[in-house]
């Protein structure tokens, strides 16, 4: 099958603040006009399948197989950006060529119907179309945005550049005010979108080839971490200044990073544009497509103080994700209402390299 989905797996926090001497002092994102900085993001996400449930009509489903089912996603983005002007605190004109996009995934899926076994090992790659493109991101004071485009006298899809994020510097985790050693400080919790999903929506297009369709989660709907954040998020996240630290002759802050976060999402759009490419033998309406995501994780951010610009970050997470569905279907004439209830857990690890 063929899924288009915004791969998020990358993820990345910013740092705060340094300590130098007896005094605190305050950690900038400045990087000079006319720098550049290539940025490397890899995200390994591993889930497994502890329950899933279906009903007809409201009663269980007597057609229910066992499935088992294990998946593991790796994704890769590398960013060259140059920042051609800046203005106070951002960019004021960026230039992002996008070197690399690409994610993997491996599944393991034990159907079990009526004492008949079936084993699947479905595996894919995802590209994007992005890959090697060059976008302008040019702040426009006026409407308090940026805009964005291709480098003046190249041609390229428009829709390429929708919804897109700038800001792969997490500027928006930046607290007020100065830290000193040992002070800690909350992140706002919808920061965490950048953090999650850096770059936005990069136009990952995922082919996935042996899933028995309809037998276990769409890599799509489980990947987008960004849209978990859409509706409501609670919790906490925060950043505590440890130490100055030295790393191959550049002075970097070191910054602990927890966060505990409870999201969800009404996924029932996305949900309906999926099913509506898809050959099925009954018209089938998507009613409610509810996720939730859990997520309890501790990372180290190294802030190169001198450049002003993240050096480096590494985040580990446990993570449980929920699915509640609900659908209605025809076929011949005879309605039938569906639901269906998923949980899955796992853990995300994810790292970000500059040079």
């Amino acid at each position: 099958m063929r899924t288009s989905f915004a791969l998020a797996t990358a993820v990345a926090v910013p740092a705060l603040f340094a300590f130098s001497g007896s005094e605190a002092a305050k950690i900038e994102f400045a990087p000079k006009a006319g720098s550049s900085l290539t940025k490397t993001f890899v995200s390994t996400t591993t889930m497994e399948m502890d329950d899933m449930a279906m009903t007809m009509n409201g009663e269980p489903s007597p057609m229910m197989p066992d499935i088992e089912m294990s998946m593991e996603m790796v994704a890769t983005t590398t960013v060259t950006d140059e920042y051609v002007a800046m203005a106070a605190g951002q960019p004021k004109k960026l230039s992002r060529t996008y070197d690399a996009i690409g994610s993997e995934l491996e599944m393991d899926v034990v159907i079990n119907m009526m004492g008949e076994e079936e084993s699947q090992s479905p595996n894919g790659s995802g590209s994007s179309e992005l890959e090697g493109a060059t976008v302008i991101f040019a702040w426009n004071d006026e409407d308090g945005e940026y805009e964005l485009s291709f480098p003046e006298g190249e041609e390229g899809d428009a829709e390429l550049l929708e919804n897109l994020s700038e800001d792969m510097d997490f500027r928006a985790l930046l607290p007020d005010g100065e830290l000193a050693e040992g002070e800690s400080y909350d992140i706002d919790l919808m920061g965490l979108v950048d953090v999650m999903a850096p770059g936005g929506d990069l136009k990952i297009d995922m082919e996935v080839d042996g899933a028995q369709a309809g037998m276990g989660p769409d890599p799509a709907m489980m990947s987008d971490f960004r849209q978990f954040f859409e509706d409501a998020v609670e919790g906490s996240a925060t950043g505590k200044f440890v130490e100055m630290r030295d790393v191959d002759g550049t002075s970097v802050a070191v910054i602990e990073l927890e966060m505990e976060v409870a999201a969800s999402a009404d996924m029932s759009d996305m949900a309906a544009e999926a099913m509506g490419g898809e050959e099925l033998p009954a018209e089938m309406s998507v009613d409610r497509m509810d996720l939730t995501m859990n997520l309890e994780g501790t990372g180290e951010l190294l802030w190169n103080v001198a450049a002003g610009h993240v050096h480096s970050m590494t985040l580990q997470a446990d993570m449980e994700i929920g699915m509640d569905m609900a659908m209605g279907m025809d076929m011949g004439g005879q309605s039938m209402d569906l639901g269906m209830e998923m949980a899955m857990s796992g853990s995300i690890k994810s790292s970000l390299e500059t040079e």
